[in-house]
C-alpha cells in the first residue's frame, strides 16, 4: 500500500526505520525542506508520518518489498534493527539494482578497541554495502540521549537511577542531531565514501546525566551503577546469548570508548553545534513523571 503520490522531477529519498526516533525526525526534516520522501514501514496505516510522504509496506528483512521500495530512489537513509548484518545485505542488493546511494546509520561501537557483538554486527553491515559497490556514507553515533529513558521507571517510582552502562565519561548525542546529519548528507555533496563519528557537544558521565536530569525535574536522584554480572544476566535473559552479553557489557563498561570526547562531525555536517543533554532532558521531562 502507498499513501501520497510521486512528484515528477524531484529526487526520491527512501527512509527505512522511518517510524523510529532517528528515521521519523529525518522524514520530518526532509519534508520541511520540500523533499520527496518515501518511507518503508511494516504497518503503513499506523506509521503516522506527515502528509505527502509516500508510505510503502515492507521491511529490510523482505527482499521483495525492498526491490519495490527502491524503484525510482536516488538516495536512502538506512536504519536497521534486529538482524543488522542480514538486513544490510538485502538493502545493499536493492540499492545496487536501483543505482541508489545510501546513508547507513551505523554505530561508533565498531571503533571500540574491545571486540564485541554490537561492533561485529555493524562492521558486517558496512562491509555489505562496500562489497556491493554501492555509493555509501556511514554515520557512526555514540550513545543516544534517549538511552536514559531506560531510567524512567526507577525515576518515577524511587527517584533513583540504576545505570547499566557504567559511569565512564562519554559524549552522548541527541537523535535530532543524528537525523540532521543524515539529512545534510542526503541533500548535500562530497560525502560518498566517508564515515563520521557523531557525538554530542559535551563529555558527561552517567552520574552527571542523572544529576542534570534531576535538576530539570526539580528533585535529587539517587545514582548507582549495576555490577557487570547483573547486567550480563539481564542481557542474557533478553537475547539468550551469554557470550555475546559478556562481550557487549565489557565494552559498555570500558573507559576506552570511541565517543569519550566530542567530535566536530555534527557541526561540520550541519553548520551548528549539537544539542546538549540538558535540552533533551527538558524536552522529555514528562516521561519521567
Amino acid at each position: 500500500m502507498a499513501r501520497g503520490h510521486r512528484l515528477a522531477g524531484l529526487i526520491m529519498i527512501l527512509i527505512t526505520g522511518a517510524t523510529g526516533k532517528v528515521g521519523r525526525e529525518a522524514v520530518q526534516q526532509l519534508v520541511g525542506l520540500g523533499r520527496h520522501v518515501r518511507a518503508l514501514s511494516r504497518n503503513p496505516e499506523e506509521a503516522g508520518l506527515p502528509d505527502g510522504v509516500e508510505v510503502v509496506a515492507g521491511s529490510p528483512a523482505d527482499p521483495d518489498s525492498l526491490a519495490l521500495a527502491f524503484q525510482g530512489v536516488e538516495a536512502a537513509l538506512v536504519v536497521l534493527s534486529g538482524d543488522v548484518a542480514g538486513q544490510a545485505a538485502n538493502v545493499a542488493t536493492a540499492a545496487k539494482e536501483a543505482g541508489a546511494r545510501i546513508v547507513l546509520l551505523s554505530s561508533g561501537s565498531l571503533l571500540h578497541p574491545l571486540p564485541h557483538g554490537i561492533a561485529d554486527e555493524h562492521r558486517a553491515a558496512e562491509k555489505a554495502f562496500q562489497s556491493a559497490g554501492v555509493p555509501w556514507t556511514f554515520l557512526r553515533p555514540g550513545p543516544f540521549h534517549a538511552n536514559t529513558s531506560w531510567w524512567i521507571s526507577t525515576v518515577r517510582e524511587k527517584n533513583a537511577v540504576r545505570c547499566w552502562v557504567g559511569n565512564n565519561p562519554g559524549a552522548p548525542i541527541d537523535e535530532y542531531d543524528i537525523a540532521s546529519s543524515a539529512v545534510a548528507v542526503l541533500t548535500g555533496e562530497g560525502h560518498t565514501g566517508k564515515a563520521y563519528l557523531l557525538t554530542g557537544p559535551e563529555t558527561l558521565s552517567s552520574e552527571e546525566q542523572a544529576r542534570i536530569l534531576g535538576e530539570v525535574l526539580g528533585r535529587k536522584l539517587d545514582f548507582t551503577v549495576a555490577p557487570a554480572d547483573e547486567v550480563v544476566a539481564v542481557f542474557t535473559g533478553i537475547t539468550g546469548d551469554r557470550e555475546a552479553a559478556v562481550g557487549n557489557v565489557a565494552a559498555l563498561h570500558s573507559a576506552e570508548v570511541p565517543w569519550a570526547k566530542p567530535t566536530t562531525a555534527v557541526y561540520d555536517l550541519t553548520g551548528r553545534e549539537p544539542r546538549p543533554y540538558r535540552e533533551w532532558a527538558a524536552g522529555n521531562a514528562a516521561l519521567f513523571g
